[in-house]
């Protein structure tokens, strides 16, 4: 994934809503911040199938409300530590290595955070999920 241009690799797990969300890759979209939280829209509708309220800085998870895509370097406005907590159900779907000093370095432009989804080093996309996202 490109965040505001910084380069952050994440993994997709192997389920089936990650696979569908594996199968609209590449995409490019614009993305907002909510405390330490980054949210990008995923044109994927679907319902919530394995909804969760806690979640873990460097978690990937979809946000069926948006529906949105979220990656969580930190600290939300829900927050009482400094754990990320969500502000309504999400299925986790992956993970990224979590720099927290990456979230600093994301460029925000006036419309939003420019971001791109797409398979790691440009490869041809695997059939499974599990793979690895930039």
């Amino acid at each position: 994934m490109i965040v505001g241009g910084v380069e952050i690799k994440g993994t997709l797990n192997d389920s089936p809503l990650a696979e569908r969300i594996w199968k609209l890759l590449p995409y490019e979209d614009v993305g907002e911040t909510w405390g330490e939280e980054v949210y990008f829209p995923v044109r994927l509708e679907t319902k919530n199938p394995q909804p969760v309220e806690t979640v873990n800085v460097g978690d990937i998870a979809y946000w069926p409300d948006g529906p949105d895509l979220c990656i969580f370097f930190g600290r939300t406005p829900k927050s009482t530590d400094a754990n990320p907590v969500v502000a309504s159900p999400v299925t986790i779907v992956g993970s990224f290595d979590c720099n927290h000093q990456d979230f600093h370095l994301i460029r925000r432009e006036r419309h939003g955070i420019p971001v791109r989804v797409e398979p790691f080093d440009g490869t041809e996309q695997p059939t499974e999920p599990g793979q690895q996202l930039s």
